[in-house]
């Protein structure tokens, strides 16, 4: 037996992009790129000839979803329905069916999972292809392990749709928990998952998959890179897996070192050259977060009030009228001073003093603990706690080189400025 089916989750459609500039012609690619990936979504259905497709929650923004919304779904899926291809629906905490008003029907093609679980099957000439299960949320908040519910019925290949949050996956709302254990023993082949946006795919116990495919087109500045579906092909009981990207605009966080870096110009241009090679033409556009690292003596003009924000501006003008534009999602500086350690270790002086200092406290654990104990740090520890302030009973030796750094940096500035 072999077929195909594609894996989505998360679509988000008609994100507002809040923040995004209003001006020129990055607000509209922004606020339509949801929508564009759905549609290449779709495309890749067409172009693959899946037997259905796998859409596993979230796939509005919010639980009253748009009127426009709502309809650009049914268009998508009616472009499946009229090629014969099915579609498949579990709705996540973002879009409950709780928000479903029931004024918009999907074509019979679609199968939407209720509030408790479901088992459908998918044939091709009378024959049984596949078995997809699913549940969807009544309501935003879900705390119970839905997993638990399903189970293998019977032989085949069979699939569990499910919006889920998988080991306690950091930076989204632990809804229907699950574990990886507690996966593999209901038997099933493969768990298509929704809810965590960083695509993900784990071997369970027993040998079946849990994948997340992320979700397709990034929505700020935190979810970077490729974003987009997997497309499983399956045959005599195996299967392949192949992430497809469809996101039309992409986020970047790009570190621009400072080193040796000595004018302006020279910054301009390298920053022109790392959006270049990371921002690829194809797309619709792009968003970047920029980052000053490295030690260069371009910090000490980027510390002169203002001078950050100046070139950010700049910075936002050029790259938005690039092809295609870039929005400058931020500018930040994390650029360090240029200091010369050599010079320092051997003219002497308290820069030097203060970096031997802080050497033999990191090799001597018994005056760290005697600093630490002192009645000024050990007053500000007992003010920190009645703050509710966690506070170690030791320091890190590491703290003591990043300080005596910080001080040393600071001394330099000041000679600078003097």
């Amino acid at each position: 037996m072999h077929f195909k089916f594609v894996h989505a989750a998360d679509l988000h459609l008609d994100t507002p992009f809040r923040g995004v500039a209003a001006q020129g012609p990055l607000l509209g690619r922004f606020q339509e790129s949801t929508f564009r990936a759905l549609s290449r979504i779709v495309d890749l259905c067409l172009r693959e000839r899946v037997a259905f497709l796998l859409l596993a929650g979230d796939l509005f923004e919010v639980k009253d979803r748009s009127v426009r919304a709502r309809l650009a779904l049914r268009r998508e899926l009616g472009r499946l329905h009229d090629a014969g291809i099915e579609s498949f629906i579990v709705h996540g905490n973002h879009d409950p069916l709780s928000g479903d008003t029931g004024t918009l029907g999907l074509p019979s093609s679609v199968k939407v999972f209720g509030p408790d679980w479901e088992e459908a099957e998918v044939r091709r000439e009378g024959r049984r292809l596949c078995r997809v299960q699913g549940i969807s949320y009544p309501d935003v908040e879900v705390r119970d392990d839905l997993s638990a519910r399903f189970r293998r019925t019977g032989d085949g290949f069979s699939v569990g749709l499910l919006h889920a949050n998988l080991g306690g996956a950091e930076g989204h709302a632990n809804y229907a928990p699950c574990t990886p254990a507690g996966l593999g023993a209901r038997g099933l082949d493969y768990w298509a998952l929704g809810h965590v946006h960083t695509r993900s795919e784990l071997t369970l116990p027993g040998g079946g998959m849990a994948v997340y495919p992320g979700n397709p087109q990034g929505r700020h500045a935190l979810e970077t890179g490729e974003r987009g579906c997997v497309l499983v092909e399956v045959e005599d009981g195996g299967m392949r897996r192949r992430f497809v990207p469809v996101d039309t605009v992409r986020w970047h966080r790009l570190e621009v070192p400072l080193t040796g870096v000595a004018t302006l110009d020279a910054l301009l241009g390298t920053v022109g050259e790392g959006v270049d090679a990371a921002c690829a033409r194809e797309l619709d556009g792009h968003a970047v977060r920029l980052v000053l690292t490295g030690r260069g003596p371009l910090h000490r003009e980027l510390t002169r009030p203002g001078a950050l924000a100046q070139l950010e501006e700049d910075l936002r003008a050029r790259l938005a009228r690039g092809h295609p534009p870039v929005l400058l999602e931020s500018l930040r500086d994390g650029s360090r001073p240029e200091l010369d350690w050599e010079a320092l270790q051997t003219e002497g002086g308290f820069a030097r003093t203060l970096l031997e200092e802080a050497r033999l406290l990191e090799e001597d654990p018994v005056a760290l603990a005697r600093l630490w104990e002192q009645e000024a740090l050990g007053s500000l520890g007992q003010r920190l706690k009645r703050l509710g302030v966690d506070v170690l009973e030791m320091p890190r030796t590491e703290w003591i080189s990043r300080a005596s750094l910080l001080g040393v940096e600071a001394l330099h500035e000041e000679e600078e400025g003097a």
